[in-house]
């Protein structure tokens, strides 16, 4: 991002990447001092951004993932931030190839910057929260590390239901849930590929449960693991980790909408993809350019179910994930899945489940086999 400064307000005159300005516009005006030539702000422990102030102009880089960054709060010493979303669009370097690109632009920008400045700021990184929400952070501990049940189980039900769009709120849900666990005595790097390596394997189980070929699976598993093997930062082996189960996700849905005729597969993956949206057989039928009836008999010939009750088993199952993941009351439950009420909720979900959601939501291995596929006959090969 680049602002010109010649007026009393910064206007911006450059920008690249999908990080908004606004973001941008709050690290410039967070600058200590705006005479200083560099100001290095630092938002996580490996995570910085650079601002280069001329006479009229403020370039600002980043955020820039440093490789060997090690610093860490005094407060949370075993603490580290592993994983950036993607949407952050920023790219991973070490210290030293940071500073000579800093030193390049300056040159650029005729901005006279000495090696020893550019390291001076970034000892004297300004702490920033501007990207916490975009940020997980994970503690390493030895006492009792584990990684909750209820989001390994969402994220094997993202699998199962061949959903990827799911899988980044389950990981990230998953990463913040608790600790991950000791798993190496080595360096946290081998620590966090050796989770890699078990997470791949277990949801490589549910794709296996929802229909996936064997030797493909097992074939999978040792490409995942040689692929865990070459990366070199912890934030590269976890971003690989989402990429791996979001491309199991998305072959099982392969797998699920492969034997079904296109305005079927279209109405399953509309009702799927919106629990929430209660859609009426016309309003689906009128999106596909077909009749009702049509649609209708179509859809319960080869999805096994009236569409009526296909949509109460998504809200269902959606309402198993929410009761597994968060805290929310089933009041609210009930409203953001557009039950009539907390009654109606609670009716249908024991109607279909057998136990009633708070039942649930205390024992969570009595939805472990729950699975609305099997209230299907979908072939899925």
């Amino acid at each position: 991002m680049i602002f010109s400064t010649a007026q009393a307000q910064p206007e911006v005159i450059f920008k690249q990447g999908k990080i908004l300005t606004t973001a941008y516009t709050a690290i410039f005006h967070a600058i200590p001092d705006h005479e200083a030539a560099v100001t290095v702000f630092q938002h996580s422990q490996n995570l910085f951004s650079v601002c280069l102030m001329t006479r009229d102009q403020c370039d600002i880089l980043g955020p820039i993932l440093l490789t060997d960054a090690t610093s860490q709060a005094p407060e949370r010493p075993q603490a580290r931030t592993i994983y950036l979303p993607q949407v952050l669009s920023t790219y991973a370097i070490s210290r030293e190839q940071c500073i000579n690109q800093i030193l390049a632009l300056a040159q650029i920008i005729h901005l006279p910057l000495a090696e020893e400045a550019v390291a001076t700021a970034f000892d004297q990184a300004v702490p920033s929260n501007q990207f916490n929400d975009k940020l997980i952070l994970v503690n390493f501990e030895d006492e009792g590390a584990h990684v909750s049940y209820a989001y390994e189980k969402a994220l094997k039900t993202a699998v199962e239901l061949g959903k990827p769009s799911m899988v980044h709120d389950a990981f990230v849900g998953l990463v913040n849930s608790g600790r991950i666990g000791i798993l190496s005595d080595g360096s946290n790097l081998r620590n966090i590929k050796n989770w890699g390596i078990i997470s791949t394997s277990v949801t490589l189980r549910a794709a296996i449960h929802a229909g996936m070929d064997f030797d493909q699976a097992y074939s999978l598993n040792d490409h995942y693991v040689r692929t865990l093997e070459t990366l070199t930062s912890y934030d590269e082996v976890m971003s690989a980790i989402e990429t791996m189960v979001k491309d199991m996700a998305q072959r099982v849905h392969q797998l699920r909408a492969v034997h079904l005729s296109a305005p079927v597969r279209r109405a399953y993956q509309i009702i799927l993809n919106s629990p929430e949206a209660n859609v009426t057989v016309t309003q689906l039928a009128n999106q596909l350019g077909r009749s009702p009836h049509y649609l209708s008999s179509l859809f319960h010939a080869e999805i096994g179910l009236p569409i009526s009750r296909f949509k109460i088993l998504v809200k269902i199952n959606r309402a198993i994930e929410i009761l597994q993941t968060t805290n929310l009351p089933l009041s609210e439950i009930a409203a953001i899945l557009n039950f009539a009420d907390q009654a109606h909720l609670t009716r249908e979900f024991k109607r279909f489940v057998g136990v009633p959601p708070n039942k649930a939501r205390k024992n969570p291995h009595l939805t472990e086999d729950w699975h609305l596929y099997n209230f299907t006959n979908i072939n899925i090969g």
